[in-house]
């Protein structure tokens, strides 16, 4: 009896535990993409600005300052760890290289970290033409790093 209960118990943790990964990768999920948005929604304010669409020139500074605080931030291990690829959830456009091939994804972000510092340089000096060179180059980086490790829009 003693060694059914003990069965018993290994396999409902076991269960357990594995219902809380799931819910922690779909977590994890929501989270990286709230980060991709985050970056999104601060280089549409900077463009925005570099268009003329809105004249809040003020902004360009702090947003990109915010760009580059978080890219810099992001830990890939916890926000991409193993296991939250597409074979682990549907809610995700992350392809599997991106584990595979963790040093060439580390890199990107990395080049991604170095254009945004750019993109903070050319902000403080003013210069709008600057600026969206520096943008464009951010842009560059981000695009790349969405066709090699991103699934394609439909």
């Amino acid at each position: 009896m003693i060694k059914v209960f003990f069965v018993l118990t290994l396999l409902l943790s076991s269960f357990a535990d594995q219902l809380a990964y799931a819910e922690n990768t779909e977590d994890v999920i929501k989270y990286r993409k709230n980060i991709m948005k985050a970056i999104g929604s601060h280089i549409s304010v900077i463009a925005a600005n570099l268009k003329g669409k809105v004249s809040i020139n003020e902004d360009i500074l702090p947003h990109s300052k915010s760009i580059l605080l978080t890219l810099s931030s992001i830990n890939i291990s916890k926000t991409f760890p193993e296991n939250s690829g597409p074979n682990h959830s549907s809610k995700t456009k992350s392809l599997e290289n991106i584990w595979s091939e963790k040093e060439l994804f580390s890199n990107a972000m990395k080049d991604s970290v170095k254009k945004a510092e750019s993109l903070v340089i050319a902000a403080e000096a003013g210069d709008k033409q600057n600026i969206a060179k520096s943008l464009g180059a951010l842009g560059k980086t981000c695009g790349s790093c969405h066709n090699k490790f991103r699934k394609k829009k439909n």
